[in-house]
């Protein structure tokens, strides 16, 4: 009986000594190596850009420096009457590719209350008969906002010099509204 318990405890000694071995033999097999990647990133133009419309005064349109920020501060919304700016601000392709793009909500805060809708049209032209490529539409129903979400894309090709895309901004109040106010962020996607 000693000596198979012995035996076991040499056997076991040797089982273990093979699987440390073993294991020590795997690991220094394995070989670690790395990939690389180096890029170089320049600051690009953008050609797609915004200029201002033939409403830009009556809108209180404002262009950024490099003309892809525009920020109109005088739009109206009349009680039980809805008002146009037809044209307040255009979109130009300036590159030689056709370009796409979506009007896409950002965000909303201020009055819920006092409003009907908010929308905004991208024409394919700058006057109102211009037939419309993408609508993005705010809608109250007195207690909240709700909106159309992200539109489709679509084609902006720059197929002469003059080629322009109005955002057209549509507004009306309620029915004897009172003052109030909303601020209203939409982003004009490009790619």
């Amino acid at each position: 009986m000693e000596i198979r318990k012995m035996l076991f405890r040499k056997e076991m000694k040797l089982v273990t000594l093979l699987l440390t071995s073993l294991l020590i033999a795997t690991a220094s097999a394995t070989v670690y190596y790395s990939l690389t990647v180096t890029s170089t990133i320049q600051v690009a133009q953008t050609v797609v850009k915004f200029e201002l419309g033939l409403d830009n005064v009556t809108a209180g349109a404002t262009l950024s420096p490099d003309n892809t920020v525009v920020t109109m501060t005088n739009l109206k919304a009349y009680p039980n009457a809805s008002y146009t700016y037809t044209d307040p601000v255009r979109v130009r392709n300036n590159g030689t590719a056709t370009y796409q793009m979506r009007l896409k909500p950002v965000s909303l805060s201020g009055n819920t209350t006092e409003f009907v809708y908010v929308r905004f049209l991208l024409r394919n032209g700058t006057s109102d008969t211009s037939p419309t490529l993408a609508s993005l539409n705010y809608t109250c129903s007195g207690g909240s906002w709700t909106n159309t979400g992200t539109t489709s894309w679509v084609d902006i090709p720059n197929t002469e010099p003059d080629t322009r895309y109005a955002i057209t901004v549509e507004t009306k109040a309620k029915d004897n509204a009172a003052s109030a106010s909303v601020t209203i962020e939409i982003a004009v996607d490009v790619q």
